[in-house]
């Protein structure tokens, strides 16, 4: 497991991240999503997305796992103050496929939510997941996450039942940051 350190993503990492999240899609999505989107140009579409998003971050918190040679190793996105209720919505939550089942996402998560506190110490965050996508579920409700509600997405051309991961303060996953034996700057 390489060395990793913790931080808020740079501007010049767009490219990066667009990589890497069609890369995680490709592997985690496989089954849920139509093999036709997964495999068409799929890199070209998350680099015009990622671009644009990173044109204006305002409103954002965007947190990197980035190993000892700059490769990103996963990342995190958040759009702040979202939704009224459920507060800062985790947009996307991704990992390198062969780093997975390391600690990064969790980490990545802690990372963001001892962010989120820092601002807001009532932060709150949610996050959507596809309903078939169990593994990511157990996941979620494992560090602290209530399932509350089911709702209707649309991506890669199908609909797509997801459940709505909520967390109603960030306390417990920003006290995960502190446990962790890797360094973040």
């Amino acid at each position: 497991m390489p060395t990793l350190t913790y931080e808020a993503a740079r501007d010049d990492d767009a490219v990066a991240i667009a990589r890497l999240h069609a890369r995680s899609w490709r592997a985690a999505y496989r089954g849920h999503l139509p093999d036709e989107f997964l495999d068409g140009d799929l890199d070209a579409e998350r680099a015009a997305e990622w671009t644009a998003r990173f044109t204006d971050r305002a409103g954002t918190l965007t947190v990197v796992a980035r190993d000892t040679d700059g490769e990103l190793a996963g990342f995190a996105h958040t759009v702040l103050d979202h939704h009224p209720e459920w507060g800062n919505f985790l947009d996307n939550l991704h990992v390198r496929p062969e780093l997975r089942r390391h600690g990064i996402g969790r980490r990545l998560l802690a990372e963001t939510a001892a962010r989120l506190r820092a601002a807001d110490p009532a932060a709150r965050l949610y996050l959507q997941v596809i309903a078939a996508n169990e593994p990511a579920r157990r996941f979620y409700r494992a560090l602290g996450a209530a399932e509350s509600g089911v709702e209707v997405s649309h991506l890669g051309g199908v609909e797509l039942q997801v459940v709505r991961c909520t967390w109603a303060r960030v306390d417990t996953l920003a006290a995960a940051a502190a446990t962790t034996e890797e360094s973040s700057p």
